[in-house]
């Protein structure tokens, strides 16, 4: 585990520099520095990457070696619990994401409805005075009520046939 402190720029500022095996655990107790704590992982390294690419930033870091009354191994075990936690959760995004197929009944339900917003539009243009101007549906609102990707719904649409009834 490698340890150091940014002594000039803002906690959230510090961390757009870093790479994903590094990441600010926060201020420093006199509020002078931002503390960075990571792992040197395939060349992204403190003092090979961090260092220099904060200093393209003009934020001065240097590293730590000692730190006088922290525990290192408490910190370090915090540093996997968090990494563990966000792994987690990046999981039950993925899980609860609407990236899915669609059955071949909605897909033939979402070219319905697409088709008669488009005529029930066609009919509005072609004469104002008599029609109710209808609700402009988009490719999000598609995507939102059948739960998928507006990906999926504009592949839908524009696939060849989409028109067809």
């Amino acid at each position: 585990m490698r340890i150091a402190i940014a002594h000039t720029g803002k906690s959230k500022d510090v961390a757009q520099y870093l790479p994903n095996n590094f990441q600010v655990l926060g201020r420093t107790l006199d509020n002078s520095g931002t503390i960075i704590v990571g792992v040197d992982d395939h060349g992204w390294s403190l003092d090979a990457y961090v260092i220099p690419r904060l200093g393209s930033a003009l934020i001065s870091c240097e590293e730590v070696f000692e730190i006088n009354g922290l525990c290192i191994v408490q910190l370090e075990l915090n540093l996997t619990n968090a990494r563990e936690a966000e792994a987690k959760y990046q999981k039950k995004e993925k899980k609860r994401g609407r990236k899915r197929a669609l059955s071949d009944g909605d897909v033939d339900m979402l070219r319905h409805i697409w088709k008669e917003n488009d005529n029930d539009w066609q009919l509005y243009r072609s004469n104002p005075s008599l029609n109710p101007k209808p609700h402009h549906l988009t490719v999000a609102d598609l995507a939102k009520r059948f739960r998928v990707s507006e990906g999926v719904v504009a592949d839908v649409i524009n696939r060849t046939g989409a028109y067809v009834s």
